[in-house]
């Protein structure tokens, strides 16, 4: 009976994903791979090259390619350390209590200035991520059963 072949040590293993392609994704994946292996065949040809014009091998060393290179993630015990002046609108955006029956925003949008009231928490978040430079909002409250305003969560001049 043969030897049961031995797996190499997990800090040996490289760490595969699989992707599932398209046809046309995977021809233009396997393209890629290809114009990649013959850029480093010309690198080999290129360095076999400078060894024969010196007569012995040049000790060429390998540079650091972009796929080497891993973005770095942030760490909360840093963005904690960041002190903030304000809340950012998305953040300034809360539940209402339960004295308070609707929100009332006053935005900009293309130099026009809107104010509507809303019920729908979610509404009012999407609204806050998109601004942009047509989109601003200028006025968040909150308010009463009686339409008086209760808090003020958003105010800019």
């Amino acid at each position: 009976m043969s030897p049961r072949p031995t797996r190499p040590p997990p800090s040996q293993t490289p760490e595969v994903n699989y992707v599932v392609l398209q046809r046309d994704q995977q021809i233009r994946v396997n393209e890629l791979l290809l114009q990649r292996e013959e850029l480093f065949l010309r690198i080999h040809a290129a360095e076999t090259e400078a060894a024969r014009l010196l007569g012995e091998p040049f000790p060429f060393v390998r540079p650091r390619l972009p796929s080497d290179f891993r973005a770095k993630k942030k760490s909360s015990a840093s963005a904690g350390k960041k002190p903030s002046a304000a809340p950012s609108p998305p953040d300034a955006l809360r539940r209402l209590d339960e004295s308070e029956r609707a929100y009332r925003v006053t935005y900009r949008q293309f130099s026009q200035t809107v104010t509507e009231t809303h019920h729908d928490h979610a509404a009012l978040a999407t609204l806050l991520a998109s601004q942009a430079a047509h989109l601003q909002v200028l006025r968040l409250e909150t308010l009463n059963a009686d339409g008086t305003v209760r808090a003020v969560l958003i105010s800019t001049p």
